[in-house]
């Protein structure tokens, strides 16, 4: 069972899904780099992901994301 994404966390997952660096998504969302940061590393703690692209591929899985959303 993971734990559930919180708002914030779905969405810079959909934007990470969307190919956007952390600076960008810092950017896009006015928050800092750090920010990102701490948000990517709860992801993957949240879904047992090692990097980013797992942490998509896992979310697509398990019907966090839809397929349109990349």
């Amino acid at each position: 069972m993971i734990e559930e994404l919180t708002r914030r966390e779905r969405q810079i997952l959909l934007l990470v899904c969307r190919g956007m660096c952390n600076k960008e998504i810092a950017r896009e969302l006015d928050i800092t780099g750090k920010t990102v940061e701490w948000h990517i590393s709860n992801i993957l703690g949240k879904l047992g992901a090692a990097n980013r692209t797992q942490a998509v591929a896992i979310a697509l899985e398990r019907g966090l994301l839809a397929p349109e959303d990349q």
